[in-house]
């Protein structure tokens, strides 16, 4: 469990120092250093194939659509892949979930949800019978179980999920840093993985 919460904190500060803070950063650190070699990130308009030492990587919303493609594509050559893609809710996203769950695909969307739209999205998905999973999207600690349970699925075959990544919920303690870096930084701290000096 350390290394892994220290491979999520060296991409997370790495993504945040390169300008990319926003309310996936999170999510995608953890999707990052779960994935295994022959998935697929898509953020933005790229996509990062895993394997040995990542490039730059783009955590911005992208086209859903296109996700779905790539997810397609593994799926049609039987090598067990999987994709996981930031996205944005909206038009596309909605026939893209609807491809995803008629197609079975190998696909997990990370979106970024507001604490008052989250029932909306959250009914919208599971309408179309796609599982639906909210997590804290400040909290790596929330986001590990809910993403590996949603990459373990597509793996499987079982089909696409959804992570609705929540920014804006009040916290549960108030002493609970609302920066993903810092409340990771706390836990490996509180575990006793790292000395706070390690983590300047």
């Amino acid at each position: 469990m350390k290394e892994l919460l220290l491979k999520i904190r060296a991409l997370l500060s790495r993504l945040m120092a390169g300008g990319q803070g926003g309310p996936l950063a999170a999510a995608s650190a953890v999707a990052l250093s779960i994935l295994e070699e022959g998935d697929l990130f898509a953020g933005g308009e790229a996509f990062t194939p895993i394997g040995g030492e990542l490039p730059g990587v783009a955590i911005a919303p992208g086209d859903p659509m296109m996700a779905a493609g790539a997810a397609y594509a593994l799926q049609r050559r039987n090598e067990g892949g999987v994709v996981v893609a930031a996205a944005e809710d909206g038009e596309r996203l909605a026939g893209t979930i609807a491809l995803a769950v008629q197609l079975n695909l190998p696909l997990v969307l990370l979106v970024s949800c507001r604490e008052a739209a989250l029932d909306e999205l959250s009914s919208r998905v599971m309408a179309a019978d796609m599982e639906c999973i909210p997590a804290d999207g400040r909290g790596v600690m929330k986001l590990m179980p809910a993403l590996r349970l949603a990459v373990d699925k597509a793996r499987e075959g079982d089909g696409p999920t959804l992570i609705e990544c929540v920014s804006d919920q009040p916290l549960d303690d108030e002493d609970t840093p609302a920066d993903p870096l810092e409340r990771l930084s706390s836990v490996l701290i509180l575990e006793g993985y790292a000395m706070p000096e390690e983590l300047q």
